[in-house]
């Protein structure tokens, strides 16, 4: 499974590169979920694939201002 989160919108590039490096240092690899996106809503989205979101929200507890929310991405099926 994988969660997502996003940065409030007030947190700056740094601040963001240094979360995503403590969640590196947890094990946990963040990933934007809309690459080279010019829009600020959607640039701070990011993925965690292969994790969980109570143990990714727990990484992320020292930072709980700076994120707008953790949640779990929804399990889908193809259609054939």
């Amino acid at each position: 499974m994988s969660v997502q989160f996003k940065f409030r919108d007030r947190v700056d590039q740094r601040r963001r590169r240094m979360i995503i490096k403590t969640l590196a240092e947890a094990g946990y690899t963040a990933r934007s979920l809309f690459p080279g996106q010019k829009r600020q809503t959607l640039a701070a989205i990011f993925t965690v694939a292969d994790a969980d979101a109570k143990s990714v929200r727990a990484a992320l507890d020292d930072f709980g201002d700076d994120i707008e929310f953790v949640e779990a991405s929804p399990k889908r099926k193809l259609k054939a």
